[in-house]
């Protein structure tokens, strides 16, 4: 994912996870943020301008989960996790 001038880049894409895997976000950003993830258990990283920064986290409950970058206000990931 890119972070560039207040866009992001791509905006809510959609994966297909298990409980338990292990995700990975990759940043590239030029302004800091906070990435959240809406899921159990819930997940928040900082973002700080550079790029290549990686974010993991597994889910634990299957369902629909969204991961969003709260400053610029756009959901970036929609997972949908199943068990």
């Amino acid at each position: 994912m890119r972070i560039a001038g207040g866009q992001v880049t791509p905006a809510d894409q959609r994966f297909d996870a298990k409980v338990g895997q292990p995700v990975e976000i990759v940043v590239d950003s030029d302004a800091e943020d906070e990435l959240h993830v809406h899921a159990a258990p819930q997940h928040t990283f900082a973002v700080t301008p550079g790029a290549g920064q990686r974010f993991r986290f597994s889910v634990d409950v299957p369902g629909r989960v969204e991961v969003e970058l709260h400053h610029a206000d756009r959901t970036v990931v929609t997972l949908l996790v199943r068990a």
